[in-house]
C-alpha cells in the first residue's frame, strides 16, 4: 500500500498535470521501452532506487513506519537487480551533496531523516537483506545467485580501471540526441525553468541526470541499458514543461492562429527532413551533382545544396514564428511553436523506438546493443531442435558439445539443452551427436564423420563514420559492412543420414 501511494510525492511537488504529463512522456520514451525488451536489470534497478527515495521522503516528512520497510524493500530490488543500481546509487549519492551546497536546508533535511531513521535502522537493514537475498536465489531456490551479485558487483568496479572497454562515449551522446529528441529538447528546457522558478524538485531532477550523463561518459564499461538514469529524471523535467507551457494563459483567439502557424511549421519540417533523405541518397549512390527538371529545363544540383535548402526551411520555421508573435500574439506563436516542435519530436521519438523493439529489433543498425543475436540463431535452434526430436524424442535432450565459453550468445541460446557440454577444443574421441564450432574451422578432427551448415550469431559495426554517412544512419539507419560471427552446426552423419531417409 505504501508503494502504491509513493507516486502522491510526484504528484505533490509537480504538480497532477505535471505527474501526468511525465508518465506520458515516460511511457514512449524509446530507451525505457527497449529496456522492457532486453535481459538487463537496469530498468528494476531504476523502479527500486525510484521507489526507495520516494518512501524514504515520505518517511522523513512525518510519514509511519511503513515507508521505511517500503524503502527497504525496494533497496533490495535495486541491489538485486544488477550492478547498474550502483551507478544510480553514486549518481545519488553526488547529487545530494550538490543539492547541500546550492540547497542549504537539505542538510538539515538529511539530518532530520537520519535521527527518525536511526531506531528503525535494524529492522530496516534487515528488510533490505532479505528481499535482496530472496530475489538474487529465486526465493532461495538458485544460492550461486549471490555469487554471480558479487561478482557484478565486483566487475562494475573494475569498469572504472583505464582497461576497461564499453560503448564509445560518442554512441551515448548519439543516442540521446536520435532516440530521445523529445525527452531531451523538454528536458532541457524543464530543467532551465526550475532553475528560474526555484523548484526544488526540477532541481534535484536536473542535477541528477546531468550527473549520470558525466558518470557514464567517464565510466569505462558503459552500456546503453545505464542511460534510463539519464532519460527517467529527463522524462519526469519534460512532462512538467509540456504541461507548464500548455497551462500558460493563452485564449481562445490564440488557438486558431496557433494551429495554422504549427501547420506551417509542420510542412516546413516536413520539407527539410525530405531534403536531408535526398541528402542520403546521394551520398548513397556516390556523393557528386545531381540533376533536377525545372520548367521544363535540366539543372546540375550539387550535393550539399539539399543539406543548405534543409536548413533554411527550418530556419523560416522561426521566421514564421516570429512573424506571428509581432503581427498577432506572442503567446500564440509559442503555442504554435510548441505544438508543431512537440509533435514532430514526438513523432521522432516514435519512430526510434518502434524500429528499435519492432522493426529492427536484431539489426546492428540500431544502437542499444553492440552485439545483437541474428536472426539466425532461431533458425538454428529451430534446426537443433528438429534433429534431437528425430533423434532422442525431445526437442532438448540431445547430445551437444561446444567448442567456446558457456557464456554469451550460444550459452544463452542453449540454456534448456541440460547435455550441453562447452569444452576449450575439440578431441578426437569426441563422438557426440551434435558438435557446434567456430566457422574458422573447417574440418575438426571427431571421432565420427559430421556434415555440416553455417549459422550467423550476431552481426558486429564499429560506430566510426564520416558525418555524411552518418546523416544516413539516422534517416535510413544505413551501416557500412558487418563483421559477422559465425558458427558451423555439425551433425554426425549417420544421424542426418537416418533423419534425410525418413524425411
Amino acid at each position: 500500500a505504501a508503494l502504491v501511494r509513493a507516486p502522491t510525492l510526484l504528484r505533490d511537488k509537480l504538480g497532477r498535470g505535471g505527474a501526468l504529463g511525465a508518465a506520458a512522456l515516460l511511457a514512449v520514451s524509446t530507451s525505457l521501452l527497449a529496456a522492457s525488451r532486453s535481459v538487463d536489470g537496469a530498468a528494476l534497478a531504476v523502479l527500486g532506487l525510484s521507489l526507495a527515495v520516494g518512501a524514504l521522503m515520505r518517511f522523513g516528512a512525518g510519514g509511519r513506519s511503513r515507508w521505511l520497510y517500503a524503502a527497504g524493500a525496494a533497496l533490495g530490488l535495486g541491489l538485486a537487480s544488477g550492478s547498474s543500481f550502483w551507478l544510480g546509487a553514486l549518481t545519488l549519492t553526488l547529487t545530494l551533496l550538490a543539492l547541500r551546497f546550492t540547497q542549504p536546508d537539505v542538510g538539515g533535511a538529511l539530518s532530520d531523516l537520519g535521527g527518525r531513521l536511526r531506531p528503525e535502522a535494524r529492522t530496516f537493514v534487515i528488510i533490505l537483506v532479505l528481499t535482496t537475498l530472496v530475489i538474487a536465489t529465486v526465493g532461495l531456490t538458485y544460492l550461486r545467485g549471490l555469487g554471480a551479485l558479487v561478482d557484478n558487483t565486483i566487475g562494475w568496479v573494475g569498469g572504472f580501471a583505464p582497461s576497461s572497454e564499453g560503448r564509445p562515449p560518442l554512441v551515448v551522446l548519439i543516442f540521446l540526441a536520435a532516440y530521445e529528441p523529445l525527452l531531451v529538447v523538454l528536458g532541457i528546457a524543464g530543467a532551465v525553468r526550475a532553475f528560474r522558478q526555484g523548484r526544488r524538485l526540477g532541481q534535484a531532477l536536473a542535477w541528477f541526470s546531468l550527473i549520470a550523463l558525466a558518470l557514464l561518459l567517464v565510466y569505462g564499461r558503459r552500456g546503453l541499458p545505464d542511460i534510463l538514469w539519464v532519460t527517467a529524471p529527463l522524462g519526469m523535467l519534460a512532462g512538467w514543461e509540456l504541461f507548464e507551457s500548455l497551462a500558460a494563459n493563452w485564449t481562445r483567439a490564440d488557438l486558431p492562429i496557433a494551429a495554422a502557424q504549427a501547420g506551417i511549421m509542420a510542412a516546413l519540417a516536413g520539407f527539410a527532413m525530405l531534403n536531408v533523405a535526398s541528402y542520403a541518397n546521394i551520398i548513397k549512390n556516390g556523393g557528386g551533382d545531381s540533376t533536377a527538371t525545372v520548367l521544363g529545363m535540366t539543372l546540375q544540383v550539387s550535393s550539399g545544396a539539399n543539406l543548405w535548402v534543409a536548413a533554411l526551411a527550418v530556419f523560416l520555421i522561426f521566421v514564421v514564428a516570429y512573424l506571428v508573435a509581432l503581427g498577432w500574439s506572442g503567446m500564440a506563436a509559442r503555442l504554435g511553436l510548441l505544438l508543431s516542435g512537440s509533435g514532430l519530436l514526438l513523432a521522432m521519438t516514435l519512430s526510434a523506438g518502434w524500429g528499435l523493439t519492432q522493426l529492427r529489433p536484431d539489426s546492428p543498425a540500431e544502437l542499444w546493443w553492440a552485439k545483437p543475436a541474428a536472426a539466425d540463431v532461431t533458425r538454428m535452434l529451430v534446426t537443433l531442435g528438429n534433429v534431437s526430436d528425430y533423434t532422442v524424442g525431445n526437442p532438448n535432450d540431445i547430445e551437444v558439445t561446444v567448442e567456446g565459453p558457456s557464456l554469451g550468445v550460444l550459452g544463452w541460446a542453449l540454456r534448456d539443452y541440460k547435455h550441453a557440454a562447452f569444452v576449450d577444443r575439440l578431441d578426437p574421441v569426441i563422438q557426440s551427436p551434435v558438435v557446434i564450432t567456430p566457422s574458422d574451422e573447417q574440418n575438426p578432427t571427431l571421432g565420427s564423420s559430421y556434415v555440416g551448415q553455417r549459422f550467423m550469431l550476431r552481426a558486429m559495426w564499429t560506430p566510426d563514420m564520416p558525418p555524411a554517412d552518418w546523416i544516413g544512419w539516422l534517416v535510413y539507419r544505413r551501416i557500412p559492412a558487418v563483421e559477422p560471427e559465425t558458427v558451423i552446426l555439425w551433425v554426425r552423419q549417420d544421424i542426418q543420414q537416418l533423419k534425410s531417409t525418413g524425411e
